[in-house]
């Protein structure tokens, strides 16, 4: 299913859920009826539900199509112009984003106004360049270092307090086994 037909299939799902309520006729009193029943049966919230009858007011059918995020996970920034930012931000670890940016425009890298500081701090703390990444791995007191994966669910960790009661104690007695002083 293209993005375009996904877009059609929600408007149409939405379109169905809120048709009571756009239908013309219907007084104040019948209208908060009908939202608290399909609020009931679809699970939705009454300010969904509202939210729904207002995109169709405003811009019909065309209105209950879900909006694009607007990125598409592709930096806007050029890649030489982040790896000089980069190069900023190891050279001097303190340095802001606002400052980078100065100095990119003074170095006539870039024209004033064409990058935004979230959109630099966003590709900077991707690429793992943020002013807490830099504090993080420069700290020589820390022991030990937090990481993360990229996608969820690719590691899984667990603790556990108490372990199953096993007979191993004297005489055949039930203990935890993590109680035990077992080591592996």
């Amino acid at each position: 299913m293209t993005q375009r037909e996904s877009q059609e299939a929600v408007a149409a799902t939405r379109m169905e859920i809120i048709a009571p309520l756009v239908a013309k006729g219907i007084d104040s009193g019948q209208a908060k009826h009908l939202r608290d029943k399909i609020c009931e049966q679809t699970g939705l919230s009454e300010r969904t539900i509202r939210r729904y009858v207002k995109a169709y007011n405003e811009a019909g059918f065309e209105g209950l199509k879900p909006k694009s995020k607007g990125r598409s996970g592709t930096s806007i920034i050029p890649d030489d112009i982040l790896e000089e930012a980069i190069y900023l931000r190891r050279e001097v670890p303190s340095r802001s984003i606002s400052q980078i940016i100065k100095l990119l425009e003074m170095e006539k890298r870039i024209q004033p106004g064409d990058i935004k500081r979230s959109t630099l701090q966003e590709q900077l703390s991707r690429r793992g360049y943020s002013s807490r990444h830099i504090r993080l791995y420069n700290d020589p007191g820390i022991a030990s270092r937090r990481y993360q994966h990229a996608h969820r669910n690719q590691l899984w960790h667990s603790d556990i307090k108490y372990g199953p009661y096993l007979p191993i104690g004297p005489n055949g007695k039930k203990r935890t086994s993590l109680s035990c002083g077992f080591s592996g």
